[in-house]
């Protein structure tokens, strides 16, 4: 017997087995009460949704946040009531 010729391969149980694998986490997407949509673009340094807003409607608000990273929370306390894309959050 060869294990290099695929047709000499030993008889036995050859059922499909389907396994399950852990989902992957969508991105996290908001929308203030101004209509702005918030993105998710990583994670903080505590493990917190690190969200983004690409295009806000006040052009004063634009930057990088990278000195105080946007988390839900924050989005929350300064641009409430805030719901998910798909949603209420």
């Amino acid at each position: 017997m060869s294990i290099t010729v695929p047709t000499n391969i030993p008889s036995g149980d050859r059922r499909t087995i389907l396994v399950s694998l852990p989902s992957v986490p969508a991105p996290l997407v908001l929308v203030d009460r101004d209509g702005d949509v918030w993105r998710q673009v990583g994670v903080t340094k505590t493990g917190e949704p690190h969200m983004v807003c690409d295009s806000p409607s006040d052009p004063a608000e634009v930057g990088s946040g990278e000195s105080d990273p946007w988390t839900p929370k924050a989005i929350r306390a300064w641009f409430s009531p805030v719901r998910t894309l798909g949603g209420a959050a």
